[in-house]
């Protein structure tokens, strides 16, 4: 089978006027999402020679039918089906209106304030510059902060009430946005409106949308890179793209990957994890803490195996190196060595940012950057941090096991109180 490839790669810019000299209309003005370089590079790297590249027209199908689902940074759109906007809707398909157009527009687009005191552009004015306008983790700022903010197009979310590979709960993404994330870059917008903080959770999770399906799609290149992924007559309309028309056809095409990235937010709330009532002996005035904290103890060292990772009370620190997910998806690419510049170059050129490994917390520091109280922490060992090596233990430990697990964690710091 003979593929077809360009030998160069496609600027942004020549992808943005192909797709639109293809369906034969304007450039739009405003900002786009950026397309997902470091994906296609990945891809490129793993099933084509050497200095090749995939077609054009295989690229600009998938920007259109990204554009035709979710639309522009000041234009979004939603899939049809997974629209909340009114009654008949919410009773025909209840359990998949999770998204809420309106909210999202909100938060969409350029700054502005209204005569009546509404603000919109919510997450251009406060998340676009850590984050990106694509939500990619790579805007302005981000290359100087450390962790690097956290790119949205994985779906993965590393401080939650839901075991690892779900979603996380609305619940969860307020919760991060009201207190942030201490010892990294993210701050807390507690002083935005509630509605507001509403908006920028449902836009998060329409980035999130956004970029699974456009990491779909270029796998989907990647194992037939010579077949369409949109019938050809989509991609040359003569006088201008009906979106409605190419928004219909993806639909139907990959209504599958769609059902199942926003079933994913849609079950969250299901998924979230029971905490069990905590045992008296939680609380350090209790004559059974210590007995608590010497069983929990004995399964940081022993059967929980996390004195491999967290080494505390003076040991040698760990000197095993780790990647996130985010860092790992690339630097397993043919050719690359995390120690070696040179090899990842063409990764930077495509929009990664530099591999930077992560550390296994420090426990014996006082703030944790996912919540230091009791209930936090127990959520946190029972289901692991997605997109990092901490592991789920709910599958190993007994909810009593997990609980001295965590009143050892709180000990080590004199600054959090147990029972809180």
């Amino acid at each position: 089978m003979s593929i077809r490839l360009i030998c160069s790669r496609v600027s942004q810019a020549t992808l943005a006027c192909g797709i639109f000299l293809l369906t034969g209309c304007q450039k739009p003005q405003g900002p786009e999402f950026r397309p997902n370089e470091v994906s296609y590079l990945k891809q490129e790297r793993m099933i084509l020679e050497p200095g090749q590249r995939f077609d054009l027209e295989r690229r600009l199908e998938v920007r259109a039918i990204l554009g035709s689902l979710f639309g522009t940074p000041d234009l979004p759109r939603l899939p049809k089906l997974f629209v909340a906007h009114n009654e008949k809707a919410e009773t025909e398909a209840p359990a998949r209106l999770r998204f809420d157009l309106e909210k999202i527009q909100v938060s969409a687009g350029a700054v502005k304030n209204e005569r009546d005191g509404r603000s919109f552009g919510l997450y251009r004015e406060h998340c676009a510059h850590c984050h990106g306008v694509t939500g990619d983790g790579a805007g302005s700022t981000a290359a100087v902060l450390n962790p690097y903010p956290r790119d949205f197009r994985f779906g993965k979310f590393k401080f939650k009430s839901t075991p690892l590979g779900s979603a996380p709960t609305h619940d969860d993404l307020i919760a991060i946005l009201e207190n942030g994330i201490p010892g990294t870059g993210m701050p807390s917008f507690r002083r935005l409106q509630r509605d507001e903080l509403e908006s920028l959770v449902d836009y998060v999770r329409y980035l999130s949308a956004l970029g699974q399906l456009e990491r779909f799609l270029i796998d989907e290149l990647s194992r037939s890179p010579d077949e369409a992924l949109l019938p050809p007559e989509k991609m040359k309309t003569a006088d201008k793209p009906d979106l409605d028309s190419i928004q219909s056809v993806s639909e139907e095409l990959y209504a599958e990957s769609l059902e199942r990235i926003f079933s994913k937010w849609s079950e969250a709330e299901k998924k979230a994890t029971p905490v069990p009532q905590p045992p008296t002996s939680l609380n350090r005035n209790n004559e059974g803490f210590n007995a608590l904290v010497s069983k929990g103890r004995e399964l940081f060292v022993g059967k929980g195996s996390c004195a491999q990772c967290h080494v505390v009370n003076g040991a040698a620190v760990n000197r095993t190196v780790y990647y996130d997910d985010w860092t790992s998806d690339w630097i397993k690419s043919p050719g690359v060595d995390p120690n070696s510049r040179t090899s990842y170059r063409e990764f930077l050129k495509a929009g990664a940012l530099p591999p930077r490994s992560i550390r296994p917390r420090n426990l014996e520091l006082a703030a944790m950057r996912g919540g230091s109280d009791s209930k936090t922490i127990y959520l946190r060992i029972a289901n692991g941090i997605e997109g990092t090596p901490m592991p789920s233990s709910a599958s190993t430990m007994s909810p009593d096991e997990i609980w001295s697990l965590v009143a050892y964690v709180q000990s080590l710091s004199a600054a959090d109180k147990p029972g809180e």
